[in-house]
């Protein structure tokens, strides 16, 4: 039997394309969806209105009118931003 080796490399491109064409298809549904009568219910808690109406989201990172698409926006970057210096940084310091 012979055994296929896999690139590492090629299975990292795979999971970060398919993260990517996520975050995409996100980016499309919240464009139709601002400023329409569509946008979900966010219960109106105290913490959620602390969080959504910071001036992060108000002020320097505001894509949509709706906070709660801005919020999503900037966690789904920064989760794809921390799984790419995790893989750079697996990549540079990788075991041979």
């Amino acid at each position: 039997m012979s055994e296929e080796t896999v690139d590492p490399r090629g299975k990292i491109l795979k999971d970060r394309l398919i993260g990517l064409g996520i975050f995409i298809f996100a980016q499309i549904i919240f464009i139709l969806l601002d400023g329409t009568g569509w946008e979900p219910n966010v219960r109106d808690t105290d913490i959620i209105n602390r969080i959504l109406n910071a001036k992060l989201f108000t002020e320097y990172f505001h894509f949509y009118s709706y906070p709660f698409f801005n919020f999503v926006t900037f966690v789904f970057l920064i989760a794809i931003l921390l799984s790419l210096l995790a893989d750079v940084l697996s990549i540079i310091f990788k075991r041979k």
